[in-house]
């Protein structure tokens, strides 16, 4: 078989030194991203209408299947069932399959432009296939690594279609600030992570261009550095330095949460008409989908050029990495396909497809209009001071009591158990970051913690007193004039759940105050006695993470509202919770853009540090929406009996 070519294609599969026509001009770059952008929009197409909801819909099986987790709970759906780990692992390897196809495209396509040569961008992306089993063999988990996490992680140079970002939660990094040890992990964190990018910036490149694997290609990056002039190493550091400059000061202009894959689903025409946030952040999607595209086709065109000038051969970037044999098979593939496309093209013509798809489309238009409005919200918003708020250290009587002269509605507080029955305040199980002791809550009596002093790196030099559930509901019964409500999050210790449920029950029944107080969990069985004993009482799960649909979460979890972690909140989310008439509280809010989005969205409830902002922001979002409507108008809490009826009447 390898005869019967011709001698032109036989010539054809060495590679090209790139030495005769690598000469970097400015019309070459201008080519490089017009061909990258033509590549990008497509490619988000076929991610979005294709990729996206194959991966969706795997992982929805899944998690139907093996039943809803949230939060810890949500790795061990995947970890526990050797079907899970399966399933986990092709999802990983698959998407670090699809990201790397995607450099391909775009690294072939800037040696093209680099060398002058016309472009075929549906042979480039055919070409690229061939470059995936680059990716296998024993470094296939280091290089999926590579692809899915480190590059996301840093998102410089390399903007992957397929996993955009990868991010460290922001209270996971709020709570690390809050200790020594916890600032010195992210110090590190923050430097390894661009140190190692940038040595391995050129992996792709070589792993495409010179046709290496990845391990191979890791060592020969860092060669890479040492033999570049002085010029092309500030050429890179240029590129990246300016690449992060750009999208930091967009990110610092626009600081609301982007939209994510989640998001483009069938509800997404609705979601245009009916959500003024996701019109605001599908046009933001859109410019950073297009100066993404072509900052990463014009940084992908200097690399190719930083490249050829290496000294060692190129693979030829409109060929595929096969033999002679594979290029046969190649040919007679496509000439059937062409064959049957053209046979099917015929019989669409017969079935008068157009007028076809013109009904389904009126079809479509008609439904989507009469589905197009959206249930109203069950109350107005609230604003709740996170742990008290900011006017003191936090779970102490000073933070909670000034947050009510801040704006806030109601203070989130930490509640644990002391080792004789004593509900406290307190976030962490240990004291070692408020009172630089070893000991946990559980092993000391109030006698003995009472004596202890608070502190926080939020408030340098100043210290508190520990604080009873019992002192804080005697401080706001005894505030003359004082509505401020309270939001308990119970944090049983192992098999403690309800032994706290019910000392909190007795003091909230003691001081007559459950139509101002709000009780929710991490952990769900620590509210069943409160949701037993007291129905009427406003009782909420808390989450970080789920694996499995909200509308899952409402059947299983009797609850009266959704607190979510922000990393959590996205249009379909808030949407699927707005249709159950499940308000969504959000924890916790740092930034007044987003507090604004999250308002807008449909978001009740925003837990936050800065009460005093939120209420503001609240305040500017009512005036510019004065005609909303609730189920619940009243003031205070909404009363179950008095909504279960508007439900019905509904």
């Amino acid at each position: 078989m390898r005869k019967a070519l011709p001698q032109a294609a036989a010539a054809a599969q060495q590679p090209d030194t790139g030495t005769s026509k690598a000469r970097p001009t400015g019309a070459g770059l201008g080519r490089a991203v017009a061909e990258g952008l033509r590549f990008e929009l497509l490619w988000k197409l076929i991610f979005l209408l294709l990729l996206n909801p194959l991966f969706g819909g795997v992982y929805r099986s899944f998690t139907a299947s093996a039943g809803l987790r949230f939060n810890g709970g949500a790795v061990w759906a995947f970890l526990l069932s050797p079907l899970g780990v399966a399933l986990f692992l092709a999802l990983f390897f698959g998407a670090a399959l699809l990201t790397f196809y995607e450099y391909s495209v775009l690294l072939r396509l800037a040696a093209l432009c680099r060398e002058g040569r016309a472009v075929r961008l549906g042979q480039v992306m055919r070409a690229a296939l061939w470059d995936l089993p680059l990716l296998g063999g024993r470094p296939l988990a280091l290089g999926a690594a590579y692809y899915v996490l480190l590059l996301p992680l840093q998102r410089v140079v390399y903007a992957s279609t397929m996993v955009p970002r990868v991010s460290i939660p922001w209270f996971v990094f709020g709570e690390m600030q809050k200790s020594l040890p916890g600032l010195a992990a992210m110090v590190a964190v923050y430097i390894a992570v661009p140190l190692l990018h940038l040595l391995l910036i050129f992996v792709p490149v070589r792993m495409v261009l010179f046709q290496r694997r990845f391990g191979a290609a890791a060592r020969e990056s860092l060669a890479c550095w040492k033999s570049l002039c002085w010029r092309g190493r500030l050429a890179v550091l240029a590129l990246c330095l300016a690449w992060d400059r750009l999208f930091s000061e967009l990110a610092r202009y626009w600081r609301r949460s982007p939209l994510g894959s989640e998001d483009f689903n069938g509800e997404f025409l609705k979601n245009l008409l009916c959500s003024e946030a996701f019109r605001k952040d599908f046009a933001w999607w859109l410019l950073l989908a297009v100066l993404s595209a072509a900052a990463m086709a014009g940084s992908f065109w200097l690399l190719a050029v930083l490249a050829a000038g290496q000294g060692q051969p190129m693979w030829d970037a409109a060929r595929p990495a096969w033999g002679p044999d594979g290029e046969a098979v190649w040919a007679v593939v496509s000439r059937r396909w062409a064959a049957f496309a053209g046979r099917w093209r015929q019989r669409m013509k017969l079935c008068r497809w157009r007028a076809g798809m013109g009904a389904l489309c009126l079809v479509c238009a008609v439904g989507l209009l009469l589905g197009a409005s959206q249930p109203l919200l069950v109350h107005p918003p609230l604003v709740i001071a996170h742990r008290g708020g900011d006017g003191g250290i936090e779970n102490t009587l000073s933070a909670v009591l000034s947050a009510a002269g801040s704006g806030a509605d109601y203070a989130e507080i930490d509640v644990q158990l002391t080792r004789d029955g004593v509900p406290v305040l307190c976030h962490d199980a240990s004291l070692w970051r408020l009172a630089g002791r070893t000991d946990n809550v559980a092993d000391l009596t109030w006698d003995e913690l009472r004596q202890l002093s608070v502190s926080d790196n939020s408030h340098p030099g100043e210290t508190a007193p520990f604080a009873s559930l019992e002192q804080l509901l005697g401080a706001l019964c005894a505030e003359p004039g004082c509505g401020l409500g309270l939001l308990i999050e119970l944090k049983p210790a192992a098999g403690g759940g309800a032994a706290l449920a019910d000392a909190v029950i007795r003091l909230v029944e003691q001081y007559g105050f459950g139509g101002r107080a709000m009780f929710m969990s991490l952990d769900y069985l620590c509210l069943l006695p409160v949701l037993e004993r007291h129905p009427e009482w406003w009782v909420g799960f808390c989450a970080f993470g789920a694996a499995g649909d909200i509308d899952d979460a409402v059947w299983r979890y009797q609850v009266d509202f959704l607190a979510v972690e922000e990393d959590m909140v996205n249009t379909r989310l808030v949407n699927r919770a707005r249709e159950l008439d499940l308000p969504v509280y959000v924890w916790s809010v740092y930034d007044e853009e987003k507090m604004q989005q999250y308002l807008e969205m449909g978001v009740t409830g925003l837990i936050t540090d800065y009460p005093g902002s939120a209420a503001a922001v609240r305040a500017a979002y009512r005036a510019g929406h004065p005609g909303a409507e609730y189920l619940w108008q009243g003031g205070g809490l909404p009363d179950k009996e008095a909504l279960a009826l508007r439900f019905e009447r509904r």
